[in-house]
């Protein structure tokens, strides 16, 4: 009787297995597409997105890094604007923008390459290209070489999963170092952060993460596009040109130049903007709430403050939703047996507690422990088993024994 409880309950597992195998095969011929409208409300949608937005206390504000809006300033604009912001002295300068061609305002062309001249410690935007398609890039776009080749490079992508402009662009992560024809490049937030900390950047890379989830801080002034509160300080372009900041606001800091709006708080602005974590409708966002430069600038803090979100990988994923899998399959075989009548209440009870205790439990360690635990696997584990395990015991079984297909003929002669 021992020997033949637990081979039914193998047996279950491979039918279960199979059955889940034979549904997904079906849904990849897109047979369940009148669904996608649901489906594309929470397809962006993270449960660790509840966390960032709702449940986490407020952070620090940024105290190693002001934002600087360059609006839509002529070259020669911004470039008086970087001669004001480094006679301050500011530790480095990133550019989150590219020049990409001369202009017929030569003057300003030549202004904003003096200025850049001056700065000693100066990133420029680069951009990762894959011309060939193949997932390989081969190509770094960089500004104008003759009149803006000053200071080290570093890429300001992005993984978004976007396919083009128009595309939710949702920014949950960035890679760390990338490769161009076999010489590295490192992620503009990576490279700023080099700057100022050297030893924190060595510890950063020594994880040896392709990829790294951005420990988000907060924004700049969103209109509570985002719960959290201004973590960053901005300067707007006619505070620069008017000299209305204090120096000390820049003296030993990192200065990134961006893109933010005709002025701050522009709500149209939409160029470089996409959704992350902190959006305050984590389901069915609507407003894309960060530009990309304050994307640089929360990766640049989580560096700073080596405050890093961990991750235990797929395979953990799987190997913890195969155990439930099975551990409910023994639970619900022994619910089966021994009190039948109570089967479909008792097992559905049990599904809904699991599966609520596995999306807490997510939410709680993420929040505490800044750990990624994936539990789909497990929670859609611990779903399907009660139905299917009825399906086997009510089908699959009784096809290998005599009462079942007796009663089967009999059907068939009705």
């Amino acid at each position: 009787m021992f020997n033949k409880f637990w081979k039914e309950t193998l047996y279950a597992l491979f039918f279960i297995l199979a059955l889940a195998f034979l549904v997904t095969q079906v849904t990849a011929f897109k047979v369940f597409d009148i669904f996608d409208p649901i489906g594309a409300v929470f397809e962006d949608m993270e449960s660790t997105d509840i966390v960032f937005s709702q449940l986490r206390e407020d952070p620090i504000a940024e105290e190693n890094l002001v934002i600087v809006n360059i609006g839509d300033l002529p070259r020669g604009g911004i470039a008086d604007m970087v001669n004001i912001i480094n006679a301050a002295e500011p530790r480095v300068i990133g550019m989150d923008m590219i020049f990409r061609n001369p202009k017929e305002d030569t003057l300003g062309d030549l202004k904003l390459s003096d200025a850049f001249s001056r700065v000693e410690n100066l990133v420029m935007y680069s951009k990762l290209v894959d011309i060939d398609d193949d997932g390989d890039f081969d190509t770094l776009e960089v500004s104008y070489p003759p009149y803006f080749d000053y200071g080290e490079t570093a890429f300001v992508n992005f993984i978004t999963g976007a396919a083009d402009q128009d595309d939710l662009k949702m920014c949950r992560q960035f890679a760390v170092r990338e490769y161009v024809n076999d010489e590295p490049e490192l992620a503009f937030s990576v490279k700023m952060a080099q700057y100022m900390d050297p030893d924190k950047v060595e510890r950063f890379l020594a994880r040896e993460n392709d990829v790294e989830d951005i420990n988000y801080r907060g924004n700049i002034f969103d209109y509570g596009d985002t719960a959290y509160p201004i973590s960053y300080f901005a300067l707007d372009w006619y505070q620069v040109l008017d000299m209305e900041f204090a120096p000390e606001l820049i003296k030993d800091k990192a200065v990134i130049f961006c893109y933010l709006g005709s002025e701050l708080g522009d709500r149209k602005a939409m160029d470089d903007k996409y959704f992350t974590p902190l959006n305050k409708n984590y389901v069915g966002k609507t407003h894309a709430d960060m530009f990309g430069g304050v994307v640089h600038a929360n990766a640049f803090s989580m560096i700073m403050a080596e405050d890093y979100i961990d991750a235990l990988g797929d395979n953990f994923a799987y190997i913890m939703a195969l155990i439930l899998l099975y551990l409910n399959i023994v639970l619900f075989t022994v619910i089966y047996k021994v009190v039948p009548m109570w089967y479909d209440g008792l097992t559905k009870l049990i599904q809904l507690i699991e599966a609520a205790t596995l999306f807490t439990l997510n939410l709680v360690i993420f929040n505490y422990f800044n750990l990624k635990v994936d539990v789909t696997f497990s929670i859609i584990a611990v779903l399907i088993v009660g139905d299917a395990l009825e399906v086997f015991f009510g089908v699959f079984v009784n096809l290998f024994t005599k009462e079942g297909r007796r009663e089967l003929r009999q059907l068939k002669k009705l």
